[in-house]
């Protein structure tokens, strides 16, 4: 099919009942009667309802978007696909396919969602080194759509998203552009509680399988033994977003986070540390102060080369949930470094509605979310 930049389109196959074609900014009401139909009313990223938001991600040129039309209807739009560009590190995140409730059930998701992914990939090649998402697991479908195209399964992520009311489990999965690999940082230096994670993400990527990995024993002390006066800055943001600056008065060292008050995630976290036992210390501090304030899930990330970081993240009591290779642009090196994500959650997995594919089963065995692990 061919996907044009127009309101007009290829005519699919008669058996089929949809097509495919890029939005334009005259969609924006369709779109957002999408998210509230599909959501009836729950959805907790506002962004995402709020039209003049719609507009400007349309087209600012940092996003794609593809609206899904019946064409049986008088070409009504039924559904909507999009993604969104980082350049900074040429990585996009896919927001996923949503079909409203009446348009449900009919097939065909699979091979929707793939033309749209291809067509972005396409339209973003040299651009894009790599797309990944946050699938649900609250069936195995979306799971298997997205291994279907591509993406394979590098993290789980506890009860972090929040539908209907109610906290699901996601599935962290990715693919990767050949240039993705050429520009990546194949030194690994990982504390020992990672490897298990680690290996179990390189099984599925050929080119790690070259990796210069050093596993480091100890990398930081287990218990920060440094006090630290913590000054804490909120700044209020649009949509119901508060970003967090926990600073230490000292040395000026510190970690910023963005909270979500509808579904109260913290992630999105920066570190701005250049000693490892001050990012143990500040770490300690925003637990806490998050979890006062009723903070249900807790984000944060570490390079796949800075052991000592990763040790603060666990020395606090977070864990590793996800390894993400070639995952951010290191400024000095130019290359791409691999990050692992590190998780609390207040709530546990629900697991009589967590559903896995054979792939992401085969990674909760490893992080020992499945009983009996």
């Amino acid at each position: 099919m061919v996907i044009t930049k127009t309101a007009a389109t290829t005519a699919l196959p008669a058996q089929d009942w949809a097509m495919l074609r890029h939005a334009q900014p005259g969609d924006v009401a369709a779109i957002q009667n999408i998210y509230q139909e599909v959501y009836q009313g729950t959805y907790t990223y506002y962004e995402y309802t709020d039209a003049a938001n719609l507009h400007k991600d349309m087209t600012g040129g940092h996003a794609g978007w593809y609206v899904v039309e019946d064409a049986s209807r008088d070409k009504e739009i039924a559904g909507c696909v999009s993604a969104t560009i980082d350049g900074t590190h040429g990585r996009a995140y896919s927001r996923g396919m949503m079909v409203r409730p009446g348009w449900q059930g009919r097939g065909g998701a699979s091979r929707l969602f793939g033309e749209a992914f291809q067509d972005f990939l396409k339209c973003n090649a040299g651009k894009v080194r790599l797309v990944w998402s946050e699938t649900r697991s609250a069936s195995v479908k979306p799971q298997s759509v997205c291994e279907t195209i591509g993406l394979q399964p590098l993290g789980i992520l506890p009860s972090k998203d929040v539908f209907f009311n109610r906290r699901e489990t996601p599935v962290l999965m990715a693919v990767f552009a050949s240039s993705a690999w050429a520009t990546r940082d194949n030194r690994v230096r990982i504390v020992p509680e990672l490897v298990p994670l680690y290996e179990q993400v390189k099984s599925m990527h050929r080119p790690m399988r070259k990796d210069d990995v050093q596993v480091v024993e100890t990398a930081a002390p287990s218990k920060a033994r440094c006090k630290a006066v913590v000054d804490i800055e909120p700044f209020e943001k649009k949509y119901g977003y508060t970003t967090y600056v926990f600073t230490c008065e000292k040395t000026g060292e510190s970690i910023s986070i963005n909270v979500n008050r509808q579904c109260m995630n913290a992630e999105n976290m920066e570190i701005h540390c250049t000693k490892a036992a001050t990012a143990q210390v500040l770490l300690a501090f925003l637990l806490g102060y998050l979890q006062a304030k009723n903070v249900q899930y807790i984000e944060g990330h570490a390079p796949a080369t800075k052991p000592e970081i990763q040790e603060a993240f666990l020395a606090v009591g977070m864990k590793a949930y996800a390894y993400l290779p070639a995952w951010e642009k290191d400024a000095r090196s130019g290359l791409h470094v691999d990050h692992v994500v590190f998780a609390w959650h207040k709530q546990p997995i629900d697991l009589t509605t967590t559903s896995f594919t054979p792939k992401s089963e085969a990674l909760a065995r490893v992080l020992r979310i499945l009983p009996g692990v």
